[in-house]
């Protein structure tokens, strides 16, 4: 089994890499639950304000693909230690 990585937005913990690398440096990835690219998007907002904005836009699912069976956005929330 690989490492996986939380998502500094949603919570999500099953991201293939870090959003920064051990020097600070963007990562490029994307959360393929909130759908937050970081180095881009995380550029100019912060990490709160765009938890907010996704939690504004009804926290939904970003991927094509399908969601973990189980998931549930405000579960991973809490368990990311943010407050929904």
């Amino acid at each position: 089994m690989s490492k996986r990585f939380t998502c500094l937005v949603c919570g999500f913990p099953e991201l293939e890499e870090p959003p920064y690398d051990d020097t600070g440096t963007a990562t490029f990835v994307i959360c393929r639950c909130c759908g937050v690219e970081f180095g881009y998007e995380d550029a100019g907002q912060s990490h709160s304000a765009l938890r907010e904005k996704w939690i504004k836009a009804g926290m939904k699912w970003w991927s094509q693909d399908a969601p973990p069976p189980d998931w549930d956005a405000k579960a991973q929330l809490r368990k990311a230690g943010f407050s929904n």
